[in-house]
Parts: C-alpha cells; sequence; structure tokens
C-alpha cells in the first residue's frame, strides 16, 4: 500500500466518520426536535384541556348564579304575592267592618227595626212560654197517668190479697173438714 493510498483510505475514512457523526448529529437533533414538537403537542393539549376545564367551571358559575338569580326573583314574586294577598284581605276586613258597622248604625237609629226586635223578642217569650204550658200539661198528664197505674196496681194487689186469703180460708175449711172426718 502506498501512501497515496493510505492517505486516500485515511481521508475516505475521515469524510466516512465525518458523514457518520453528521448523520449522528442530525439524528439526534431530529429526535430533540421530535421530543421538543411532542411535548409542545403536550403542553398544546394540556392548555387545551385547561381552557375546557376553566369554560366548564365558567359555565357551571354562570348556570349557579342564573339559578340562584331565579330562585330570587321567585321568592321575591311569592312574597310580593303573598303581600298583595294580605293587602287584599286587610281591605276585605276593613269594607266588612265598616259594613258591619254601617248595619249596626241602621240598625240603632231605625224606629221601623226596632220595633221588629221587639215583635221578634215578644215571639220568642211567646212561643216559650208556649212550650212551658205544654211541658206543664204533659208533666200533669204524665203524673196523672202515673198515679193511675200506681191505683191500678194497688188495686190489683189488693183483690190478689183478697183472694189468697180466700183460698187460705178454703184450704183451712178442707183442712178442718178433713180432719173432722
Amino acid at each position: 500500500m502506498t501512501a497515496h493510498r493510505v492517505e486516500r483510505v485515511t481521508a475516505l475514512r475521515r469524510a466516512e466518520e465525518s458523514r457518520v457523526a453528521e448523520l449522528s448529529r442530525y439524528s439526534q437533533q431530529s429526535r430533540w426536535l421530535s421530543n421538543c414538537a411532542e411535548k409542545e403537542s403536550m403542553v398544546d393539549q394540556a392548555r387545551e384541556a385547561n381552557l375546557k376545564a376553566r369554560q366548564a367551571a365558567e359555565e357551571e358559575q354562570r348556570k349557579q348564579l342564573l339559578e340562584k338569580q331565579e330562585a330570587r326573583q321567585r321568592e321575591l314574586a311569592s312574597k310580593e304575592m303573598e303581600r298583595q294577598m294580605l293587602d287584599q284581605l286587610k281591605k276585605e276586613k276593613k269594607e266588612q267592618d265598616r259594613h258591619e258597622r254601617e248595619m249596626q248604625r241602621i240598625c240603632d237609629t231605625s224606629e221601623e227595626l226596632k220595633d221588629l226586635e221587639r215583635q221578634i223578642k215578644m215571639a220568642y217569650i211567646k212561643k216559650e212560654r208556649a212550650a212551658q204550658h205544654q211541658e206543664a200539661l204533659l208533666l200533669r198528664k204524665l203524673e196523672g197517668d202515673r198515679e193511675q197505674a200506681m191505683e191500678e196496681l194497688m188495686e190489683y194487689n189488693r183483690q190478689l190479697d183478697i183472694r189468697r186469703q180466700g183460698e187460705r180460708a178454703s184450704e183451712r175449711r178442707k183442712q178442718l173438714t178433713a180432719q173432722k172426718e
């Protein structure tokens, strides 16, 4: 082997080593860039996931806030309705009281109504007296019926005693006649 050839082989080897080193650097740089791109893609995905999560949380907060506002509006509407109903009831009660006072005033000042009231009272009194009279008559009749029933019972008992005494006397006579014989 000649020196020239050795130099040439060495130069080729060095060129080959240089090319292998260059390919190795390229491969290493390509892996590094691929790794960076992958990490950047993961960062983008993480950012996108975070953004979606944040948007979902914000949407949930908006829904909760809206629900709270709707509940508050319903509560306010309910309280307003209760207040209106209470006002209406007070108004009706006031009107009824006024009407009753007016009726009482009319009754107090009207002679015709006073006369009617007296007549009604008299009718009640007469009705009560009639009921008492009827009750007294009924009590008298019941007392009479009771006394008559007692008299009938006493008469029945008296006749029963007479009959028993007669039977006893008859029995004694039979015994006496039976003893004489």
